[in-house]
């Protein structure tokens, strides 16, 4: 029985808390809820939680192990995505490999997804924990088997500051309202000479006991239902400053220092009498803590009591809101305004720039993920970030205030007092280490501004120092002092760790001048960064497969078959340059080839069985081909096949599948001669003679004839959803669209549907704003992005489907569909030599052999030609093959494309004698060609028709199968028609459907008229 691969998304939370204010964030227990193929609602629960807190001295090493219970039927595929404290990486990760845990191991992210993918095709267990956009998490187990468990394990370190209390404080939720079957939080506190509390604990029975200067705390339950966070304090002696070194094999060794500046008064920021508040209402904004924002401006008003504000509001837009008078701390008006704004839309911090709102000040509000556009902006005056989402890039947000002379607040793990004292003081800078000739290599740099509490970490040179003097001050008066003694640390936290994610989030700053360094840097210490995941395999031969070094317990096994070389390593697919020119010549055959009608007369009708009738057939016409009549599998396999459609003695439609068939074969006979049709009209029969300039046996074609022309015809949208229904008869669509939207808040195909609604009535502005909703769904979702691309293609808004196919083509460049979007909307915007350079950049690189789906180069060869054939310019600058190039103008053309994996949708195209053009007949009679069936990637499915006869064309899609269902949920079909193609007088219509295999299997989308 086949399985079915459904993907859930699991959201955790290993973020810091703000515990010393009155607002507390409740999260759920990791769980989602999904739907199976008969509506049914089923769970993956988070069954066994064990917590692991190690704290030594300011260093914190948090350990979760948890297992999954899938009570489902199904195979699933499980993705965790969770936020990290800022400046925090996840350092650790394992998976249960035949009941036993397995360390991952460090790869570059675009290695490490092609890999799991291709393991994935094959129904085995990899595991892949990546960092998505801002600092954020996700890793992606497959399987969750049907009715089994799966464990999980992720560690992570942090270096806790101290506050202004003289306290630090480890912070981790565990507020789950879910009971969780088996509960253990263990914390051990070594070498500390102050007792440690508790400010919040989930079980009031939590209570530390001493051992001489370690302390330990235990909690086991079962059926355990938390309802707070966990929340440890630590006292610090006053002013105190200290120190730890692990020594390494060369006589360096690696250095952790906290210091706290002595308590003189800091100058205060004077913000004058006006201040622009930048205030982002997208729709991730959210799962901001809006209400701990409105308490810190509540704070900044009283200590700033008469100020003129002007609020500018972000989305994919920045306008002004209003401007507002605060007088004697009363700033009503202003915060009832901010609670009164919608959250729609995504970001796009492009769109901030000076004159929308005057002001010598500006306090952004947002989480620093500019998901719809450039994460820049462009300001005269200082910006101040302040983010509350626990999901933040601090990142982007670190920059943009750096830049612009301001800073970075984070609410998420500081109290408001904190946070509005960082706010309201001039930062100190860190000024370097007095005896700079033994240390190098230390982080944050020279020149960073700093808080009254921060740490550093550094190489030491030589062995036996034993204390460094840290320099602080203005810049302007001479420098603050601050000696720490350094003590030996005996292993219980890894400092290089600590010292490696200082330096990654410094050189993340400037992520593309460091990214190789960046990606060392993760490989070498086993940090997930932006271009670095952790990885896990089932076995040696898959590490050897794809040439990565296994965890230590696989480590003799695989030096040993890697000497016996038994085992063959990855073949990648790197020949398309030689298939597009196979491809070429094919296309020139067919395109030289005329195809004549030779009429038939009528013969009796006997009662023959289905072979007798296959035997006469064959022995009447010889070089027809007749498919056979297979049974139709439950899905089609994902590596690249030729795919035939028969109609079985039940009238069932049956896929057949052959594995060593191509686009080659499927036309090697359309090169010399047509196919007939295995069609119900036996009264015709199809021949195939030379050309005939115009003619088809005596029947003109639609080019012959100077007054026949062809037209395109899109069918209307259908409105019968029931919550487009309500927008119809609604007064106010779009507040009715916002308060709908609580009932289909995941849901991508409301979006997309009322996205049309509003763009089919003419408000261009409104649809925009609801399709770009879609990129605040779900951090870096490739099949979202896919979706807003192909819509805004067909509105023509090519400036923003240029940024969200350069974001596709970030995340997945091992996919040449990647490539082939950008290019094609680099045509669209008129940059034809940079269309062209992507489109055959794309058949000189190489492919795993499940991303290479054969076929895609028939659909490129076009483009390519058509390309150099609309644009000499650009093809005399770029150097293309001359066995590409083919002068091929054609009467139709039709190409489809779909935004998710594991998926097979079908083009057929039926012309006027009512032959279809599908994946089991992909030559007709009358010219008619289909590229090869794509039956488990994106696409490209193409059709071509050199002469068209007169008639009408009905072209459909057909959703074939799903293996793998998203959050994306149903497949984004995104069509491109054309007349003329390549003619110098084409014409394109566009139109893009969500298609639901378990609703409405196939549709049409669109019509030629050629009369």
């Amino acid at each position: 029985m086949k399985k079915f691969i459904v993907t859930l998304c699991i959201i955790l939370v290993f973020s810091n808390v703000d515990t010393k204010s009155q607002i507390r964030t409740t999260r759920e227990i990791p769980s989602l809820k999904i739907k199976n193929d008969d509506g049914q609602q089923n769970k993956v629960m988070l069954a066994d939680l064990k917590v692991d807190v190690v704290i030594f001295g300011s260093i914190a090493k948090t350990t979760m192990t948890m297992v999954f219970d899938n009570k489902t039927n199904r195979d699933l595929e499980g993705e965790l995505t969770f936020p990290m404290p800022e400046g925090v990486s996840v350092s650790g990760y394992a998976l249960d490999i035949n009941g036993k845990l397995r360390q991952a191991v460090p790869v570059d992210k675009n290695k490490g997804t092609e890999i799991f993918e291709s393991i994935e095709t094959r129904r085995v267990d990899p595991g892949l924990l990546e960092k998505v956009e801002g600092n954020n998490f996700r890793t992606r187990i497959y399987l969750l088997p049907a009715n089994g468990k799966r464990t999980v394990q992720i560690s992570y370190s942090e270096n806790l500051t101290t506050e202004s209390d003289r306290a630090r404080y480890y912070l981790l939720p565990l507020n789950y309202t879910s009971p969780i079957e088996n509960f253990a939080l263990d914390i051990h506190v070594f070498q500390d000479t102050h007792k440690p509390d508790f400010t919040e604990k989930p079980d009031g029975s939590l209570a530390f006991s001493q051992h001489n200067s370690n302390y330990t705390a235990s909690l086991h339950k079962q059926q355990f239902k938390s309802q707070r966070n966990l929340v440890i304090q630590l006292p610090t002696d006053n002013r105190e400053a200290s120190g730890l070194f692990q020594a390494n094999g060369d006589k360096t060794f690696y250095f952790l220092a906290n210091a706290t500046v002595n308590s003189t008064k800091p100058a205060q920021k004077k913000w004058g009498h006006s201040i622009g508040i930048i205030w982002d209402r997208s729709l991730s904004s959210k799962n901001r803590d809006i209400e701990k924002e409105l308490a810190l401006l509540d704070l900044f008003f009283k200590e700033n009591p008469n100020m003129t504000v002007d609020l500018g509001l972000l989305d994919i837009r920045f306008v002004k809101g209003h401007t507002f008078q605060v007088r004697q701390g009363n700033w009503n008006d202003l915060k009832n305004y901010i609670k009164g704004i919608d959250y729609d839309g995504g970001t796009d911090y492009s769109q901030i720039k000076a004159g929308v709102i005057q002001a010598s000040n500006y306090l952004l509000f947002s989480d620093g993920l500019s998901t719809f556009g450039q994460s820049k902006m462009s300001l005269d005056n200082p910006v101040y970030c302040i983010t509350s989402s626990s999901g933040s890039d601090y990142g982007v947000l670190k920059q943009i205030a750096q830049k612009h002379i301001g800073k970075m607040i984070n609410l998420a793990n500081t109290s408001i007092t904190e946070a509005y004292h960082n706010l309201n003081t001039i930062n100190l800078i860190y000024l370097g280490i007095k005896e700079k000739n033994d240390f190098e290599e230390v982080y944050p740099q020279k020149g960073s501004p700093i808080q009254g509490n921060f740490s550093i970490a550094g190489l030491g040179k030589r062995p036996g120092l034993k204390q460094l003097t840290v320099l602080v001050g203005d810049g302007q008066q001479a420098p603050q002092e601050i000696s720490i003694a350094l003590q030996p640390d005996h292993g219980e936290i890894d400092l290089q760790q600590i010292w490696a994610q200082k330096k990654i989030e410094a050189l993340d700053l400037q992520y593309e001048d460091n990214r190789e360094e960046i990606e060392t840097l993760g490989k070498q210490f086993g940090i997930v960064t932006r271009n670095t995941s952790l990885i896990v395999l089932e076995t040696v031969e898959d590490y050897i497969r794809y040439a990565i070094t296994p965890p230590a317990e696989l480590l003799s096994e695989f030096n040993r078959l890697i000497k016996e070389e038994s085992i063959a390593k990855e073949e990648r697919v790197a020949d398309l340059l030689d298939q597009a020119q196979d491809i070429t010549k094919q296309l020139q055959s067919w395109w030289n080839t005329d195809f004549q009608q030779k009429k038939k007369y009528p013969k009796r009708n006997k009662s023959l069985q289905s072979a007798d009738y296959m035997a006469i057939e064959e022995e009447l016409a010889p070089n027809v081909i007749v498919p056979p009549i297979p049974s139709r599998p439950t899905a089609s396999p994902a590596a690249p096949t030729l795919a035939l459609e028969s109609r079985s003695s039940d009238g069932t439609l049956a896929k057949s599948i052959s594995a060593t068939s191509n686009s080659s074969t499927a036309h090697a006979a359309t090169s010399e001669l047509a196919r007939a049709a295995a069609s119900e009209d036996v009264l015709q029969e199809f021949a195939v003679v030379q050309s005939l300039e115009g003619r088809i046996a005596g029947i003109q074609t639609a080019s012959s004839i100077n007054n026949i022309r062809g037209k395109i015809s899109i069918p209307e949208i259908k409105e019968d959803q029931a919550y487009l229904q309500d927008l119809i008869q609604s007064k106010d669509p779009y507040k009715s669209y916002l308060q709908l939207r609580n009932q289909y808040m995941g849901t991508p195909t409301f979006y997309f549907d009322v996205a049309n609604f509003f763009f089919k009535r003419g408000d261009r502005d409104k649809a925009l704003l609801i399709l770009s909703a879609l990129a605040d769904l779900q951090i870096e979702n490739a099949d979202l992005y896919k979706t807003i691309s192909y819509k805004l293609r067909e509105w023509g808004d090519y400036d923003n489907a240029l940024f969200i196919t350069a974001k596709v083509l970030k995340w997945r460049p091992m996919d040449p569909q990647s490539h082939r979007d950008y290019a094609l909307v680099l045509q669209d915007k008129g940059m034809f030599k940079e269309a062209l350079e992507q489109l055959y950049g794309i058949l000189t690189q190489s492919y795993s052999p499940e991303a290479a789906d054969d076929g895609i180069e028939e659909t490129l060869v076009m483009e390519i030609n058509n390309l150099i054939k609309a644009n000499k310019a650009a093809s005399s600058t770029v150097t293309v093959n001359k066995k590409l190039i083919a002068d091929l103008p054609v009467d139709i053309r039709v190409v489809i494309n779909w935004n998710s994996q594991n998926t097979d949708i079908d083009l057929w195209v039926t012309d006027p004698n009512q032959e279809k053009c599908f994946y089991s007949n992909p030559a007709t009679a009358i010219g008619g060609r289909l590229s090869n069936d794509f039956t488990g990637g994106y696409g490209p499915e193409q059709f071509l028709l050199k002469k068209a006869l007169k008639g009408k064309y009905k072209i459909e899609v057909d959703f074939f199968n799903d293996g793998s269902l998203t959050l994306a949920g149903p497949a984004a079909v995104m069509a491109e028609i054309y007349t003329y193609y390549s003619s110098g007088k084409q014409e394109r219509k566009i139109v893009t459907i969500y298609l639901d295999r378990n609703k409405e299997r196939n549709i049409g989308i669109g019509e030629f008229s050629f009369q």
